[in-house]
C-alpha cells in the first residue's frame, strides 16, 4: 500500500510502499477514503513538540480518518466488512495517512447515514476536543445549560464544533472569529458573534460563565471576563495554563488545558447530535493526497474556516 511518510523531522511528506496491515484481537482494517488535518499532525512532524508527542521514523502522520472496513481482527462481531467507519486513532504514533490503517475497536464509530467521506473524517480529534472541553473541563451539562459561553476561534476547526455543542445544551453562545467568518459562526448558532478585530470587541459583552479558548491565548487575558466563579479551557495549552492554579490559588475561578481522550463512546454523542441536525462539520477546503503539503500549508496559514480534508480515493 501507499503512505504519507517522513523520514526525519521537517521532512517534506511524500509517498513510499508500506507494508499492509493486519488486524488483530479488538481490531479492523479500514481502507481509507479521506483523513483531515489538524495542526498537532504538522507540529509533530516538525520536531516542535517532541518532548511529549516524539515521531517514529519512517513516520505516517495524522489521527483522523473515514473509511470502509476491509478486514476484521480474529473475535471482532461489532463492524462487518464494508462498513463504513471514522475514528481518531489512539495514541500519539499517527498513521491516519494511508491507503489502509488499522482502526481499534474503542476509538471507531459507523458513519451517520448521509455523511459524506470528507465530513466523517474532519468530525472525530477537533469534535471531540470541543466536547469535552465543554463538558468535562468546563463542566456545561450537555442538556440543561444556563449561562454564557465563549468560544474563541470559533470559525476554526475545533471552534466551529464547538459553537454546534455549545448551542446544543442550550447555553447562550457567543463566537469570537474574524469579520470575514462572522455570517458563518451565525449560521452555526452563535447567538452573538465579536470580532476580534475591532476596537473593543468585547464591550457590553462579560462576563462570561465559561470560556473555551480554540487558539491558543494568554488566560490572563480572558479569566477578568469571567463570572466569579467561572471557568476557563483552552483547547491549545501554553506553559501559563498549567501553572495558573499554582500563581493564582485563592481565585475562585478555573483556568485548565483540555486534553483530549479518544474514545468511541463519545464519538458516538458527536454522530447523535449529527443525525439529529444540531452538528455539521464545515468542510474548508480538500486536496489530493498527493498535494498533502498543501493541505498542510492551509493548515498553518491559520485562515482555514472549518476542516480540511486530504482524499485518499
Amino acid at each position: 500500500m501507499r503512505a504519507i511518510v517522513l523520514d526525519r523531522y521537517a521532512d517534506t511528506p511524500h509517498f513510499a510502499e508500506r507494508p499492509d496491515p493486519t488486524p488483530g484481537p479488538a481490531q479492523v482494517l479500514v481502507r481509507v477514503h479521506a483523513t483531515s488535518v489538524n495542526p498537532v499532525d504538522w507540529k509533530q512532524a516538525s520536531g516542535d513538540i517532541r518532548l511529549y508527542m516524539p515521531a517514529k521514523f519512517p513516520f505516517v502522520p495524522g489521527y483522523d480518518l473515514a473509511g470502509e472496513v476491509l478486514a476484521l481482527g480474529p473475535g471482532v462481531t461489532t463492524f462487518a466488512v464494508g462498513d463504513r467507519l471514522h475514528t481518531r486513532l489512539n495514541g500519539t504514533a499517527g498513521g491516519a495517512s494511508a491507503e489502509k490503517v488499522l482502526a481499534g475497536l474503542d476509538v471507531a464509530r459507523r458513519i451517520p447515514e448521509g455523511m459524506s467521506w470528507a465530513e466523517a473524517a474532519g468530525l472525530p480529534l477537533a469534535g471531540m476536543t470541543a466536547l469535552q472541553g465543554l463538558r468535562d473541563v468546563l463542566g456545561i451539562p450537555l442538556t440543561s445549560a444556563n449561562g454564557r459561553v465563549l468560544v474563541i476561534g470559533a470559525s476554526g476547526g475545533v471552534g466551529h464544533l464547538a459553537v454546534q455543542v455549545a448551542r446544543s445544551t442550550g447555553a447562550h453562545v457567543v463566537g469570537v472569529c474574524s469579520a470575514r467568518n462572522a455570517e458563518l459562526v451565525r449560521g452555526l448558532g452563535a447567538h452573538e458573534v465579536v470580532d476580534y478585530g475591532a476596537a473593543d470587541p468585547y464591550a457590553g459583552q462579560a462576563p462570561f460563565d465559561w470560556i473555551l479558548d480554540c487558539v491558543g491565548q494568554s488566560p490572563g487575558d480572558f479569566v477578568p471576563k469571567l463570572t466569579p466563579k467561572g471557568r476557563f479551557a483552552s483547547c491549545m495549552p501554553g506553559p501559563a495554563i498549567f501553572t495558573w492554579g499554582l500563581l493564582h490559588p485563592f481565585s475562585g475561578r478555573s483556568v485548565k488545558p483540555v486534553m483530549l481522550k479518544s474514545n468511541a463512546a463519545d464519538l458516538g454523542v458527536l454522530d447523535e447530535l449529527v443525525a439529529a441536525g444540531k452538528l455539521r462539520v464545515v468542510v474548508d477546503s480538500r486536496f489530493p493526497a498527493a498535494e498533502f503539503d498543501k493541505a498542510w500549508d492551509r493548515s498553518r496559514s491559520g485562515r482555514a474556516a472549518g476542516k480540511i480534508v486530504v482524499d485518499f480515493d
